[in-house]
């Protein structure tokens, strides 16, 4: 899909870097990138994270840090919508630049340099991973922030990168992957983008999503590949896997349910792909999400 790109409006703002917090009822698609990294903490809500190549749930307490122009997307979940709750992110845009090259060359912000290299694929830090005194320090430092200014804030973010940087991550992003910003198609794929994250959960078929695109069934195959870095059936049934997840720990229905509920018209074909981009089955994915949870 095309990415849009955001300006942040630094020359608007005191300060080298922007730190606020965001809150809304619901976030839609909103596919997007820009210069600057961004890290970002979901103080409340729930949906589906896409990150690159890379399609997941978020939930809340998590924390995610992005390297300069990866594009990126939180869609909360429906049933989150519904619930009358607002999402609450708090967010930290900064331009890689208020770091001199040659400064991160130093010993002691040697650890900041690698961080910033390996944020280019997008880093999630797992609560359950980091369930530490480190990573409360970081949570009650990033809700402070939005507060502060001056040299106070400007510490404050070097001291959370630093704290980062030691803590474990998973990278998102695959290793390949090279985002398309050509003008190229974009009312094409952001139509078709759109009705896929609108109808998921319904049958979808590439006969439809190729005659939204006026393309005939192999050239809208290709296309999409292109866009994406994935075909258009895995990035369907990836952001149903999605919705599985989030209804698994909030819903106590029965694992078939959940299936047809989140999209898969065969229980068995749910539980394969389950088990492949989880690495366990449904059932063992609900027992050890609550038991983080305990």
């Amino acid at each position: 899909m095309k990415p849009t790109f955001q300006h942040l409006g630094f020359d608007q703002v005191d300060g080298s870097f922007l730190c606020y917090e965001v809150r809304s009822p619901k976030f839609g698609f909103h596919w997007h990138y820009h210069p600057e990294c961004e890290i970002s903490y979901v103080k409340q809500g729930y949906g589906t994270r896409l990150v690159g190549d890379h399609v997941e749930p978020f939930t809340q307490g998590d924390l995610l840090m992005l390297g300069s122009d990866l594009p990126h997307t939180l869609i909360s979940d429906e049933l989150f919508n519904a619930s009358g709750a607002q999402m609450e992110v708090v967010v930290i845009q900064f331009a890689p630049a208020i770091f001199e090259t040659r400064s991160l060359e130093i010993e002691e912000l040697a650890d900041i340099g690698l961080l910033l290299k390996e944020a280019g694929r997008g880093l999630s830090f797992g609560k359950a991973q980091n369930d530490n005194a480190s990573y409360s320090e970081i949570i009650a430092t990033l809700q402070k922030m939005p507060a502060m200014k001056g040299f106070e804030r400007y510490i404050s973010l070097l001291q959370v990168l630093n704290t980062l940087a030691q803590l474990s991550h998973m990278k998102l992003a695959s290793e390949y992957y090279s985002p398309n910003k050509s003008l190229e198609g974009e009312a094409r794929i952001g139509k078709v983008c759109s009705f896929i994250h609108d109808h998921f959960s319904e049958e979808i078929t590439i006969t439809q999503l190729a005659d939204l695109a006026h393309m005939n069934e192999t050239a809208f195959c290709r296309f999409f590949k292109k866009m994406t870095g994935t075909t258009a059936v895995h990035y369907i049934n990836d952001l149903r896997i999605g919705k599985a997840c989030q209804l698994l720990q909030n819903e106590r229905k029965p694992v078939s349910e959940i299936a047809y509920q989140s999209g898969f018209n065969s229980v068995p074909y749910f539980n394969r792909y389950f088990q492949k981009s989880k690495q366990c089955s449904p059932t063992q994915y609900r027992v050890q999400y609550h038991a983080t949870e305990a």
